[in-house]
């Protein structure tokens, strides 16, 4: 979904004082934390499943997906669930999760000449999660990838990536 001026929005939240973004054209929905079942041996990243209209869904902590360490613990009140979707005409591909966030934030339309590539040494993430960095009210936001942050590990469609 492109704007008039050629920019892309995209969502924007909060992790440990960082502000990141998921495309909004893979986002279904923006929920309260809602009651997460743990499921026993899943991958660390995997909080558990919870139930969206009548679907079951995994939950990813996004922070445990890319890798991330937290310098304090959110505030459970303010935390959030984006559901997101991949793949939608694939069913082969298609991918559906919640990702935990600590905050939601705003609606930033981003034009793809904006963002710049992120490189090993310069990030606080492995650039495998993302698509870039924007410089939004001077502060860098990380652009992740949704299909890499949906994908699961131990899946073919984790390596095919």
């Amino acid at each position: 979904m492109e704007n008039y001026s050629g920019a892309t929005p995209y969502l924007s939240f909060w992790l440990d004082d960082q502000l990141y973004a998921f495309s909004i054209d893979n986002v279904v929905e923006v929920t309260e934390r809602p009651k997460i079942t743990v499921i026993p041996q899943s991958v660390e990243y995997i909080k558990g499943v919870f139930n969206f209209r009548g679907e079951i869904l995994p939950a990813i902590d996004v922070m445990d997906k890319c890798h991330l360490v937290r310098t304090h613990e959110p505030q459970s009140e303010d935390s959030a669930v984006i559901v997101l979707e991949v793949n939608k005409e694939d069913p082969d591909l298609h991918l559906i999760a919640g990702a935990i966030v600590e905050r939601v934030s705003d609606v930033i339309n981003i034009k793809p000449i904006d963002i710049i590539p992120v490189q090993d040494f310069d990030s606080h993430i492995d650039p495998k999660f993302t698509q870039g960095i924007y410089n939004y009210d001077n502060k860098i936001v990380t652009i992740l990838d949704t299909q890499k942050i949906l994908a699961l590990e131990n899946t073919s469609q984790a390596q095919e990536q």
